[in-house]
């Protein structure tokens, strides 16, 4: 019963991290042009954490939407390739930022 219920929480665990992967595509596309006034590198770390976000989509996504072919099957087979050199983008274009600025640059969050 109890290895029932933990697994039943890790799966829970994936679909509400997949959704945030989801939610996270759309609030960083509003972020990155509400960015464009603060200058580029701002609105680069915002692509960051898009590519950062289509990575956790891709990885988690719920394997009954894999079956049911939402995506064209050419992403479907590749979603774990894809998800990769995304991540490794992301990762890079972050790097990146953080050197040539000597730290990260300010940014807009909306909330704050």
């Amino acid at each position: 019963m109890l290895t029932k219920t933990i697994d039943g929480l890790f799966i829970g665990t994936r679909y509400l991290v997949w959704v945030l992967g989801i939610l996270g595509i759309v609030g960083s596309v509003i972020l990155a042009a509400a960015n464009i006034s603060l200058g580029m590198s701002s609105v680069f770390v915002f692509i960051a954490t898009l590519l950062l976000s289509i990575t956790l989509s891709l990885l988690l996504m719920p394997d009954a939407l894999v079956k049911r072919k939402i995506l064209p099957e050419a992403l479907m087979s590749k979603r774990f390739v894809i998800s990769a050199v995304s991540a490794v983008l992301a990762a890079a274009v972050v790097g990146i930022i953080y050197f040539t600025n000597g730290g990260f640059p300010s940014l807009n969050l909306l909330f704050i």
